[in-house]
């Protein structure tokens, strides 16, 4: 029997499947039904929860999704290098070198998760599909853009 392909996913993926986009969704099927293997950092889960739009309805049918999707917790050497990451994008637009994980600054947002995912997936030796396109230059995750 082979290995399943395993892939990290971000809040955009989720978010694409919540409005309803066929390649989201049979990404989402293809989890459910086996076919792949799908993981979600946590801070991601945090992105999509704190949305307008992510109300009481959509939090358990996510809980109910979440029963076919992992959830990775960051350990301290993936938050270290999700750091570095994040600090190799950020050096000319933050000039005090901190990085707020509860920024709602959406470039910003967008930066952080796409640092703390590519630390995730380089850890876990897997493929990122998001639906947006990478910030991170300096990462040895493939990216790929959802549908592409």
């Amino acid at each position: 029997m082979s290995e399943l392909n395993c892939f990290v996913i971000d809040s955009s993926v989720l978010l694409a499947y919540k409005e309803g986009k066929a390649d989201a969704k049979k990404l989402i099927y293809d989890a459910i039904d086996g076919n792949v293997s799908v993981v979600v950092p946590a801070y991601s889960l945090f992105i999509l929860s704190r949305l307008d739009s992510f109300d009481r309805k959509t939090e358990i049918g996510f809980v109910s999704l979440l029963k076919f999707i992992a959830t990775i917790q960051i350990d301290a050497p993936t938050a270290m290098r999700a750091g570095y990451l994040y600090k190799s994008i950020s050096n000319n637009s933050n000039p005090y070198k901190q990085v707020d994980l509860f920024s709602m600054v959406d470039p910003l947002q967008n930066q952080i998760e796409d640092s703390i995912t590519c630390a995730v997936a380089e850890n876990e030796n897997n493929s990122i599909i998001s639906n947006r396109i990478n910030s991170i230059e300096n990462t040895n995750a493939e990216w790929i853009i959802l549908g592409s």
